[in-house]
């Protein structure tokens, strides 16, 4: 990287700000400090040349060329710092070949990168075929409302991709739904609750039972802890895409209840034992995945909430017919659709030639399960910037990246806005 030490000094700057959705404020809808962080991206961008436009506080975009368009898509929100850390999350701070920092892989580095490598490129006087738009999000780790903002004032180019996701490039997300599931409330035992966000395997959860809901040798059995009346289960949390990777809190506890003589063997053959064979339904993105994440007792009834998670072509509807063989009430929202981009067209091969030029590897495009701001795109791909192999604490204490790593990532950032610009058409042809 030609001006790496100014990349440094930006980027501890934007490490600085903390930018965690806070009190909304006059022209600062996601609160102060995610304001900093725009303005402060924007009047870099601005000084290199660049045209910039900022969305009333929600959302930026930094725009440079001519042609085809191709969007460019991160974030400068990140997720609470937490407690755990070992270094201050809010400052870049280097230690045994890494640097620590909240939001130094999700998303604030990748993206500055993106737009040093278009810096990079109109340095260069090279000839340019493309319209690059870098769009610069303020609320992705909380809802997309500065996506929604920025479809009523100005529209998404294409195709384009996210550094907010995985290496080598993901051609498919899985569409997500969200389904409530109600059952009458127990008889011995209130206050059931767990989880915490829906997209996260439950990783604990408890209940109070009265006089006649404990029996230690059953709570031995299913590896339940009693504390002045409450039953603890505790399992352990992963990502929504990926439940086998956890073990969820939910099931011992239900089983624990079957036991007891409640109602709920539905619920353990249907929700936690796959009865109707959900897992099975598979395409070339994948399979369906299926995780009880929240549960929590409203009025009469108690909810599980799960996270249900599908490849393309499979539709919620054709899930949807086996939901209605487990005889238990439900509801559902439809939060994304599956998102898919041709792994063979013009759009894909520019990033996997990229990757696999920088790095030297020879990948072929993947699928995931999770869902990125790539969706923004109607041919949008997920792009970096973690590698395989890696865990860099992403939402976790002690966020971190290999210095080494974080060096190829621009490489390969460079490379793409590089080969995009004098591409021919990346459209596919139907």
């Amino acid at each position: 990287m030609k001006d790496y030490q100014n990349f440094l000094a930006d980027l501890s700057k934007l490490i600085s700000y903390k930018s965690v959705l806070s009190t909304p404020k006059p022209n600062m809808p996601f609160g102060e400090g995610v304001y900093k962080a725009l303005c402060f991206f924007l009047d870099r961008a601005k000084s290199f040349g660049f045209e910039v436009v900022n969305y009333d506080g929600y959302i930026g975009e930094v725009v440079f060329g001519e042609g085809e368009e191709i969007g460019i898509i991160g974030h400068l929100d990140v997720v609470p710092a937490g407690n755990g850390w070992d270094t201050d999350p809010y400052t870049l701070t280097e230690k045994d070949g890494y640097y620590y920092a909240r939001g130094i892989m999700d998303d604030k580095a990748p993206l500055l990168m993106c737009l040093y490598a278009l810096k990079e490129l109109k340095d260069s006087g090279k000839k340019v075929n493309k319209k690059f738009r870098l769009i610069v999000g303020c609320n992705e780790e909380s809802g997309w409302q500065d996506v929604e903002y920025f479809a009523t004032k100005s529209t998404f180019p294409e195709y384009g991709f996210s550094p907010d996701g995985n290496f080598p490039v993901s051609y498919a997300e899985k569409g997500m739904a969200i389904v409530d599931f109600y059952i009458p409330k127990l008889k011995n035992f209130e206050g059931l609750c767990g989880g915490t966000v829906i997209n996260a395997v439950c990783g604990f959860a408890s209940v109070k039972a009265t006089d006649s809901g404990v029996d230690y040798d059953l709570l031995k059995k299913h590896g339940l802890d009693v504390k002045d009346g409450v039953i603890e289960s505790v399992g352990k949390s992963a990502h929504g895409s990926c439940p086998h990777l956890g073990k969820n809190a939910l099931k011992p506890l239900f089983e624990y209840f079957l036991d007891m003589g409640e109602d709920v063997s539905k619920v353990i053959d249907c929700l936690f034992n796959d009865r109707e064979g959900i897992f099975d339904m598979v395409t070339p993105q994948g399979n369906v995945t299926f995780s009880a994440d929240i549960v929590k007792e409203d009025g009469h009834n108690i909810v599980i909430s799960c996270d249900c998670r599908f490849p393309a072509p499979i539709e919620f509807s054709d899930i949807a017919k086996k939901f209605d063989k487990f005889n238990i009430e439900y509801r559902y929202q439809i939060k994304h659709p599956t998102q898919f981009v041709e792994p063979d067209g013009g759009f894909v091969n520019v990033l996997i030639n990229a990757y696999n030029g920088v790095t030297g590897e020879d990948c072929i495009p993947q699928s995931q399960g999770g869902s990125t701001f790539a969706r923004v795109f109607k041919k949008g791909c997920a792009f970096g910037p973690e590698f395989e192999g890696r865990n860099n604490a992403i939402h976790e204490p002690n966020e971190h990246v290999l210095i080494s790593d974080l060096e190829i990532m621009y490489d390969i950032y460079k490379k793409t806005v590089f080969d995009f610009a004098i591409s021919d058409s990346v459209a596919d042809k139907g």
